[in-house]
């Protein structure tokens, strides 16, 4: 026995440490089977979550492989989604290194299963890399150390907070496992002058980055923290040696941080070459649309943690779920309520309280909890449901770039847990280590038990840890997915090509849904793995508002919109949609329309109310009916021997892709003329065109107002055509080859060399206006904004109620927002804001989500003094967009009101850039 114990109680050969590792490992993957129970009985069919994010989140793992394998592109970018435009999905939660580790599986077994197998992966990776963390930081090979570690693994990778993140489905924000490798290394950097440590760091950030990029940011906080913590703590040991001696700051403190700091360096060099292809691709998209990362404050408030909730059970407990709602808590129900658990907090208790004369690494440790618990309960403290009003640091990260892109202050507890685990495996160690000690003493003392068994008592009392510390946490059964595909989809995928509209259709980011509030679009992205068709929607987590607007705007596809969101079509709509429909179908190549029910107990959610008006207009063949779905094939019209894109087109929205400014609405009000302009304000823009893949001819007659300007063209991707643009009006053609054409739509890009100020531009016929006033709206359900551009930039507070900018005839502007929906005396401050308007000023108004609900008639009267007649009340969620001037009469503003559409008006260019390259009157194709 002596011989391979040492005092410690640990095995000294090496050749046994093979099997603590694979015991851990062993452990941790039985725990992973039967804390997400019941997904392993279903493991082919079912996934955890509730259905809002669990299905995009698995067709992560096949568009990776589709597009690496099948069409040998790269994944950022696809038209797969967001059909025709595409999306950036570099913006995305793409998860891509989860697809490629778990791509084996997914061409064996398939989507599901791989994504299972690949979340007990993540939960045992990351229980075993906090356990390499916690043995580190423990200094010690004995077997308590051993077993302290092994507990630190479970606090860590099967909390309450990873478990809920799992229930909704968020294998995303479930994968964390990469993050203790980071941690680990970013520790052993700091102690040791190898180049391995931050070459290792950066290779586990750069993965971690590539699982989930919200957590490397996450990582370089803590590495921050870690930096600043160190050289504080070397400067006072510096400052402590002048006291004793004479010392050298530069030999004893600066040199070693110098050193150290190269090596950090060197580790987000290394990080910033893997995460390369991310940034590449997500320039353009931040260099043309501008900063998308957060729209307002992101929700930050609602996606906090509270600090009541660091000892309430989740609402997943099967016990005592229903505490939470008993509580003043008011938002615990997607992952934002936080529960550690008495286990957890007493246990790092005791690991403060153990190492409380050696604060060293333990006092890094105190310190990092409390940042990452501060940073988890957001913006303002929030204790019980009750607004403290105390800020907290996430405010400093909302306004950092990269940082703010995390709108769920909540997600921190994944730092905060590891801080908490590394605390509480000291405490666990210490409170083994006195265990052992005892039964020593009681052995040495009375002589019952052996050795062995005092030593074994020690995996006893930590196994009745982990099962309090699991009883606490318990989060079962886990809510399930049912992902089995609809056996019609799978007839797609041999019957030809062409887009698949499928119904209900919506699109979704990190902060709104455009379309119906039900999961049911969600599952049709998925069931995309099956039938391999491009759709119109998508759910994305960033992207500029363009993305949205081109599909909520777009002719029938708006129309559809409003039919399964339980809005009714008036009679002049569906005579202008007959006649768009079957043009519009072609546009998008629609060959086949699937209609899937809704819950049928929300009648804002009703996909259903769609198909009387896809029989009426469309020209379909229903080839499939059952309660789960109608499925209709689609009788496509020829493509046209010639196109014309203008302002006037009756296709206009849909020929206009990114760089082209806004087309203005029809509109009542007749002070203000308006130019039918296409006008292009970046570098390059995009037209999407029908045709057939034969010699185009392709004139144009456009305006530059810039001096040697060049116009080079490019035809789904090849460069066709280049020619110089003269100053002023001019008409042009030229041939774009047979070649570079496909039958059917057709991605042409136009780009220009030169820019120039939009205030150089002709001023209008009266003098006394903006050179470039326009005012768009919408309402929440198609946009929620209200932008008022002046001269390209957007001046208005894009605020809920009501956005007014007055303009004076020197340019004098003043800009503030009224919420008309909520605030009640929203109207009385919007009339004096009005009334202080001088006489002959210009006004714009923009209502944005909802102005409605508390417009009073003092409110509506203030509108009328600026020549509006439109009277929004009664008008829930209506777009409302409006140019007068103070002092005119009613119905002599620029107005527009919608209730299904956004609207939007010019006085003016209708730009909404500072800068343009060209006005486009007119572009047709001619074949030849």
């Amino acid at each position: 026995m002596t011989g391979l114990i040492g005092a410690g109680g640990y095995p000294e050969r090496r050749r046994h440490g093979w099997r603590l590792h694979l015991a851990i490992l062993l452990a941790y993957a039985l725990l992973a089977l039967l804390l997400t129970w019941p997904t392993v009985s279903q493991f082919s069919s079912h996934l955890p979550g509730d259905g809002g994010d669990d299905p995009a989140i698995a067709w992560n793992l096949w568009w990776v492989k589709h597009a690496l394998l099948t069409l040998q592109t790269q994944p950022l970018i696809s038209d797969y989604l967001f059909y025709p435009i595409g999306i950036n999905l570099a913006f995305y939660t793409l998860t891509v290194l989860n697809a490629l580790v778990a791509l084996p599986i997914t061409l064996n077994l398939g989507v599901v299963p791989a994504s299972n197998l690949h979340t007990w992966f993540a939960m045992v990776v990351g229980g075993y890399g906090t356990f390499l963390l916690a043995r580190q930081e423990l200094s010690r090979r004995s077997r308590a150390a051993s077993w302290a570690a092994a507990l630190s693994g479970i606090f860590y990778a099967f909390a309450s907070s990873q478990l809920f993140y799992l229930s909704l489905g968020q294998f995303n924000i479930a994968s964390s496992h990469w993050l203790p490798y980071v941690v680990l290394f970013v520790m052993r950097t700091r102690s040791s002058p190898a180049l391995r440590y931050p070459a290792l760091a950066a290779l586990f950030l750069v993965l971690q980055a590539w699982s989930e990029m919200t957590y490397a940011s996450f990582l370089l906080v803590f590495i921050a923290l870690y930096l600043a913590y160190e050289s504080i703590r070397a400067l006072l040991s510096w400052i402590g040696d002048q006291a004793k001696r004479s010392g050298n700051l530069i030999a004893t403190c600066l040199q070693p941080a110098v050193r150290c700091s190269l090596r950090y360096a060197l580790l987000i060099g290394l990080f910033l070459i893997g995460i390369s292809p991310l940034l590449v691709a997500m320039y353009p998209d931040l260099r043309d649309e501008g900063d998308f990362w957060v729209q307002g404050s992101g929700f930050a408030e609602t996606f906090s943690a509270d600090l009541l909730g660091f000892l309430v059970p989740t609402m997943r407990h099967p016990l005592f779920g229903s505490w939470v709602s008993h509580t003043g808590i008011s938002a615990f129900d997607k992952g934002q309520h936080l529960y550690l658990g008495l286990t957890l907090l007493a246990l790092a208790v005791a690991g403060l309280v153990k190492r409380r004369r050696d604060l060293g690494r333990t006092g890094f440790w105190l310190i990092a909890g409390l940042l990452f618990a501060w940073l988890s309960l957001g913006p303002r403290l929030h204790l019980n449901g009750w607004d403290t009003g105390l800020p907290g640091p996430f405010v400093l990260l909302q306004s950092l770039p990269f940082f703010k892109g995390n709108r769920y202050p909540s997600r921190y507890s994944v730092l905060l847990v590891l801080t908490l685990a590394m605390l509480a495996a000291q405490g666990t160690h210490r409170l083994l280590e006195a265990w052992a000690e005892r039964r020593r003493h009681a052995i040495n003392t009375g002589g019952m038990l052996s050795g062995h068994h005092a030593l074994g008592s020690q995996g006893l009392v930590a196994c009745l840890l982990a099962a309090v510390f699991l009883f606490e946490h318990a989060s079962l059964p886990l809510p399930q997915s049912d992902m089995r595909v609809p056996e019609p989809y799978s007839t797609l995928a041999t019957a030809g090509q062409g887009t698949l509209l499928d119904i209900p259709i919506a699109w979704r980011n990190g902060f709104r849904i455009t379309g119906p509030l039900h999961p049911g679009f969600m599952f049709g992205q998925f069931y995309q793995t099956v039938h391999m068709r491009p759709l119109l929607q998508g759910n994305t987590s960033r992207n500029p508002e363009f993305k949205f607007q081109y599909f909520t705007q777009a002719p029938v596809l708006n129309s559809l919109l409003a039919l399964e969101t339980g809005h009714r079509l008036p009679p002049e709509r569906l005579e202008a949609d007959r006649t768009l429909a079957a043009d519009v179908l072609r546009f998008f190549d629609i060959r086949t329309i699937v209609v899937r029910p809704g819950p049928g107990d929300n009648p804002a959610v009703v996909p259903e109310a769609t198909l009387p008006y896809i029989e009426a207009l469309m020209p379909v063949e229903r080839v499939f009916s059952n309660t789960a779905l109608s499925m209709y094939r689609v009788d496509l019209p020829a493509l046209p021997s010639h196109l014309e894109v203008s302002a006037q087109a009756p296709l206009a929205r849909l020929y206009l892709g990114e760089g082209w400014g806004p087309l203005p609405t029809k509109q009542t009000g007749s002070s203000i003329s308006q130019e039918p302009l296409l006008w292009a304000q970046q570098h390059h823009v995009r037209l999407l065109v029908p045709l057939q893949a034969r010699i185009q001819v392709m004139s144009l007659r456009l305006y530059t107002p810039a001096v040697n300007q060049r116009l080079s063209v490019r035809v789904n991707s090849q460069w066709v055509a280049s020619l110089p643009i003269t100053l002023g009006w001019g008409e042009y053609a030229l041939e774009l080859p047979a070649e570079a054409l496909r039958a059917g739509l057709n991605d042409l890009w136009l780009s220009f060399d030169q820019l120039q100020p939009v205030i150089w531009l002709p001023h209008p016929a009266d003098s006394s206006w903006p050179v470039a006033l326009v005012v768009c709206s919408a309402g929440e359900e198609v946009g929620d904004f209200g932008h008022i551009y002046l001269n390209g930039e957007d001046v208005s507070p894009n605020q809920r109620g009501y956005n007014v900018a007055a303009i004076g005839p020197q340019g004098e502007l003043q800009v503030a927002s009224f919420d008309t929906h909520l605030q009640k005396d929203a109207s009385t401050a919007l009339a004096a804001f009005i009334k202080a308007v001088p006489v002959g000023h210009v006004v714009a108004v923009a209502a944005a989500d909802e102005a409605s609900m508390n417009l009073s008639e003092q409110g509506a009267v203030a509108l009328r003094a600026v020549g509006i007649a439109g009277d929004l009340r009664g008008k829930f969620r209506w777009s409302h967009a409006a140019i007068g001037v103070k002092g005119n009469p009613p119905g002599s503003a620029l107005e527009a009101l919608d209730e299904l559409q956004p609207v939007c008006l010019a006085a003016g260019p209708a730009v909404t850039r500072p800068q343009v390259a060209a006005a486009l009157a007119w572009i047709r194709f001619e074949g030849k």
